[in-house]
């Protein structure tokens, strides 16, 4: 079984960091507007709650920063026969396996700063919580996003296709062959416990 191994290109630790710093941005303009009107009427007091609220901003940002590049280091993806696997975190390292049994759709993404980097994400999107819209897994920073869609779409194809039964089978189960698609609903089911359990 051939495995696809990928990382992420350096340009998305920079995104981390680009992100951090818009949020750093707007959340420092928010507190100085929010503060002005205060500061011009009460004086000492408020310029001390604006320093605390600038410094605890300053703090956020520097841990961003430090941060972005261990946890960039630490992320890696594998394209299995049967599986995309996630690897990622830094103190509590993360192996999140995405079954292809349960995908229900993958698409491109590439926001502002994608486009401006270079990069592109690859969202999974599987069956489970009716409502949800955040994908389930996503693959960021890859170099040619729309290769990889193509290599995970394709191997996609082969799976369900190798899981459908065949007219030979359909056959063989209309002629008395139910034990056949009773073991094949079993084996269907054994896999479903086994992914749960990983997630649990």
């Amino acid at each position: 079984m051939k495995t696809t191994t990928i990382e992420p290109l350096p340009a998305l630790r920079t995104k981390f960091m680009l992100w951090h710093v818009i949020l750093f941005t707007i959340f420092l303009l928010a507190v100085s507007l929010f503060h002005w009107p205060i500061i011009l009427e009460e004086g000492v007091g408020a310029w001390i709650s604006l320093a605390i609220f600038i410094g605890l901003d300053f703090i956020y940002l520097i841990l961003a920063l430090v941060l972005a590049g261990p946890y960039f280091r630490s992320l890696k993806y594998e394209i299995h026969e049967d599986e995309v696997i996630v690897y990622a975190g830094i103190w509590t390292r993360s192996v999140k396996h995405v079954p292809f049994r349960t995908i229900t759709n993958i698409t491109v993404k590439r926001d502002i700063l994608d486009r401006l980097l270079n990069v592109g994400s690859l969202n999974i999107q599987t069956a489970g919580i009716s409502g949800k819209t955040t994908p389930e897994e996503k693959l960021g920073g890859l170099e040619d996003v729309q290769q990889i869609y193509e290599t995970v779409a394709g191997k996609l194809r082969q799976f369900r296709s190798a899981m459908s039964p065949t007219s030979a089978d359909m056959e063989k189960a209309g002629a008395g062959g139910s034990e056949i698609v009773l073991q094949a609903i079993l084996e269907e089911l054994k896999g479903i416990r086994e992914t749960l359990q990983k997630d649990e």
